[in-house]
């Protein structure tokens, strides 16, 4: 084509281009790698384009009878993972029974059992239990498992432990991750709660520092001035400290 080159370039992203016909003058595409330089005889400005604009509508909007035109390869991006091919660690903690009766003074056991779904290169699963009310002791043995496995959960209670139902929560921790998984053991206690000697709570009555009360078989004292604030529901930063069981 002689003449200067007087139209503001038009640049389409293609994979490939064979030739262009505008204006009934045709044109050869050449295909440039990614970051190539332009040659010579291109300048800028330039317009880019996407592969299904129309070839036609390019050309009126340059405001020129015969634009120049010229191709680029774009480089093929790699497609990012989708979130649901990324695995995840994760595990599954059971206990069997999920629950257990005992009398106040003795002791139960049930099977803890583990399980990895993608734990990737870690597989030491830490057993810890919470939930564990006064006078009652539990433990998971081994302390840590690997893998799908199963450990053994020991209740124990001492005579003097409220009679009642407790809820345990035995917890796993895949070592090395976040991944977490609980299940719950439902422990009942029968027996007669012990007597005690220190006088009943009063919700009427008031109390002073140092005052003492028993309740739900443990005695208390008060930490100052209280009225209607029952022991054993205010926590650790509250009105009542807890002494212990009668």
């Amino acid at each position: 084509m002689a003449g200067p080159v007087r139209a503001p370039l038009r640049a389409l992203l293609a994979g490939a281009v064979t030739a262009a016909a505008i204006a009934g003058v045709a044109l050869t595409g050449t295909v440039h790698a990614a970051g190539t330089p332009l040659p010579a005889q291109v300048f800028t400005p330039y317009v880019e384009a996407q592969a299904d604009d129309s070839l036609s509508e390019l050309a009126s909007q340059s405001g020129d009878k015969y634009p120049t035109m010229a191709f680029l390869q774009a480089a093929a991006s790699s497609p990012s993972p989708s979130a649901s091919s990324v695995q995840v660690p994760a595990i599954q903690v059971q206990v069997s029974p999920s629950s257990g009766t005992v009398t106040a003074g003795s002791s139960t056991t049930a099977t803890v059992s583990t399980a990895i779904i993608n734990n990737g290169s870690n597989t030491s699963i830490a057993m810890t239990v919470s939930g564990v009310p006064a006078g009652v002791t539990a433990s998971v043995s081994p302390s840590s498992v690997n893998g799908s496995s199963s450990a053994a959960l020991s209740v124990s209670t001492v005579s003097t432990v409220v009679p009642g139902t407790y809820t345990l929560t035995v917890k796993g921790t895949l070592s090395g991750t976040a991944a977490t998984s609980s299940a719950t053991y439902t422990l009942t206690v029968t027996g007669t709660a012990p007597a005690c000697s220190t006088p009943s709570w009063g919700g009427t009555q008031v109390y002073t520092g140092g005052n003492t009360v028993s309740w739900k078989g443990h005695r208390w004292s008060a930490k100052w001035w209280t009225l209607g604030e029952e022991p054993g529901t205010t926590g650790q930063w509250g009105v009542w400290q807890d002494l212990g069981t009668c």
